[in-house]
């Protein structure tokens, strides 16, 4: 590896799954931890390099570089950095024009996300995409590990259920399902993560479920991290003021 810290590639060939909302979200998340982190966009639209430029100066300062092609990048550059977040290009593949790209990716990331939605044209997608993943030459010569998260869940059990089918005969892990919400439009917007939405009621029915993904990167990357989400109940309760917050991670670990 060239790079020192933990490299986290968010990828899936499709476009509109979510890449950069996991992204992003993901270097709020370790941001907030205390962590040094960069954001390397990879992707042509930049929307996560945009994302970071709009961070409220209030915020923490994420690094954020911006490479159209992987495989060009000085991934030497980012070395200094404790975390390092890849928002992949959309349609990367093994396709001859893109390997070395893919490649790339494949050979400086320790840990893999794939976004993925739950519907059957997504699934079919998602099933090839990761069969690549798992046959390419760089991930067969140094496997690492590699997970999904269901992207805009908005109750389909029936679609969830058949992701999830697929995932077990492939042996990949789906860690975590995030909400069908406004809320990370809303976060997206003001270039915040969700767990810096502290006072969003929204937010805060996604805390568990970011939680779960960071203690898996944890479990599964060797490296100790502190992942430890803000505490926020769902509700404020009965005996406070409207509109009072009672920070308390038990609330959050009982839910």
């Amino acid at each position: 590896m060239t790079m020192t810290g933990l490299n986290i590639l968010v990828i899936n060939s499709k476009g509109g799954c979510g890449k950069t909302t996991v992204a992003t979200n993901l270097a709020a998340a370790y941001t907030n931890h205390g962590k040094r982190v960069a954001l390397i966009d990879f992707d042509n639209q930049a929307n996560a390099h945009q994302w970071a430029d709009t961070r409220s100066s209030d915020l923490v300062a994420i690094a954020s570089y911006r490479c159209s092609q992987p495989s060009h990048f000085d991934f030497a550059s980012t070395a200094d950095y404790d975390i390092c977040v890849f928002d992949s290009p959309a349609a990367i593949s093994h396709r001859s024009g893109l390997r070395a790209d893919f490649e790339a990716l494949l050979r400086q990331s320790d840990i893999i996300i794939v976004p993925m939605l739950s519907s059957a044209w997504d699934i079919q997608a998602g099933e090839h995409f990761i069969t690549q993943v798992l046959t390419q030459r760089v991930w067969r010569a140094r496997p690492k590990p590699i997970a999904v998260v269901s992207n805009r869940v908005n109750g389909n059990l029936t679609s969830q259920q058949k992701l999830g089918h697929f995932l077990s005969c492939l042996g990949v892990p789906a860690i975590a399902s995030f909400r069908d919400s406004p809320v990370y439009a809303e976060a997206a917007d003001s270039g915040q993560g969700i767990v810096e939405l502290k006072l969003n009621r929204g937010a805060r029915k996604e805390f568990k479920a970011w939680h779960t993904v960071l203690g898996w990167i944890e479990e599964n990357s060797g490296t100790a991290i502190s992942t430890r989400m803000p505490g926020m109940p769902l509700a404020a309760p009965r005996s406070q003021p409207s509109g009072t917050d009672n920070l308390n991670q038990d609330n959050l670990d009982q839910g």
